[in-house]
């Protein structure tokens, strides 16, 4: 395992985010549901939060379930959910806690959640891994909100010279058109094709793909509980040098 100064450069700043050797103990929960765990790793701080609701109310969601893996942020706000129109309602409450935490923190957050029917699921994310720009379809975008992508000696892309990220909650520091509080939704019918639904943070994503974390859960779910592989995982992600705080759940459909 490369040290941290090793992985991320000698840049002061970065080092200070960063231990001298990884926290590796964990947190690990799981049924015959669902696995949940969390661990640090090499960040100073635990930065992922987590929340689930099982069923995701007791009336009209009684047949829904709800995940998601959030940064600290917005662990310090609440939110009313309106059930009409789902897609724009999800929309309207990422903007409402982009709004909250304007009031509240100065920083941006990320966030990815999963709602679970009986015959649907829904992905919804922002400000993860699929928000960077190194996304060609997130620079396409910014570019034509007049924004611009650069990149400094020795550094990443960034939006204006700023952000790691394409979108984000929280973040008022640029334009809202370049930068916005709008979630990609994406809708999956629930049939036999899928045996679990699997959202991380991106301590799992920055050094592993979906087709990969899917064969490795694949690859133990006959003799692992869910819990026990996202052990696993974590392992295998902290062998692959990923330097940031990683955070699963893994949602059996079968």
């Amino acid at each position: 395992m490369s040290e941290k100064n090793e992985i991320n450069g000698s840049n002061s700043s970065s080092n200070n985010l960063y231990l001298d050797k990884p926290c590796t103990k964990k947190e690990l929960y799981g049924n015959e549901l669902f696995g949940f765990g969390s661990m640090q790793g090499w960040r100073k701080i635990n930065e992922d939060f987590s929340k689930y609701l099982i069923p995701f109310d007791n009336y009209l969601w009684k047949d829904w379930a709800f995940f998601s893996i959030f940064d600290e942020s917005l662990n310090k706000i609440q939110s009313n959910i309106d059930y009409n129109q789902l897609n724009d309602i999800i929309k309207r409450t990422f903007s409402e806690l982009d709004k909250h935490l304007r009031e509240i923190v100065h920083d941006d957050s990320g966030s990815i959640a999963s709602l679970i029917g009986p015959n649907d699921i829904y992905l919804i994310n922002i400000g993860d891994s699929h928000h960077k720009p190194t996304v060609r379809k997130e620079q396409q975008r910014i570019r034509r909100a007049g924004g611009q992508i650069t990149k400094a000696t020795n550094d990443v892309l960034r939006v204006e010279n700023q952000l790691v990220m394409t979108r984000a909650l929280g973040d008022y520091s640029l334009d809202k058109h370049i930068i916005p509080a709008l979630p990609d939704i994406i809708q999956y019918r629930r049939d036999s094709s899928a045996s679990f639904v699997i959202i991380a943070s991106d301590g799992i994503w920055d050094v592993i793909n979906n087709e990969q974390v899917a064969l490795f859960v694949s690859q133990r779910a006959s003799n692992k509980s869910l819990s026990e592989i996202i052990s696993d995982l974590f392992d295998k992600c902290l062998q692959e040098e990923s330097s940031d705080n990683m955070t699963a759940f893994i949602i059996k459909l079968d």
